[in-house]
């Protein structure tokens, strides 16, 4: 069961950020390709912000939470509490090079 926080969280999730408002920018590029490997062309760059593209309807939670992670690579440590494995150990090794 999702923590309070984290369900508040995925629940105020935009479908489109502005670039300013993406939490560490300078390694977006990083993230999204992270999350475009895991769930197919999940995250579309457009001029000026990203957009997630859901595969799924409604979408998967690993869908959710990767979406959220690269919007806010900065809440990583709060979303693996509750992500699957795979996007728990993507996290980790986020966190440990930067």
């Amino acid at each position: 069961m999702l923590t309070l926080d984290v369900q508040t969280i995925l629940n105020s999730i935009p479908d489109e950020v502005r670039w300013e408002d993406i939490v560490q920018f300078k390694q977006l590029n990083e993230r999204v390709a992270v999350a475009n490997d895991v769930c197919a062309n999940i995250v579309g760059v457009n001029e000026g912000s990203i957009e997630w593209c859901s595969n799924d309807e409604p979408p998967s939670m690993l869908e959710t939470f990767l979406w959220w992670w690269v919007v806010r690579p900065d809440l990583g440590s709060a979303i693996a509490l509750e992500a699957p494995p795979e996007l728990k150990e993507i996290i980790s090794q986020y966190i440990l090079k930067n």
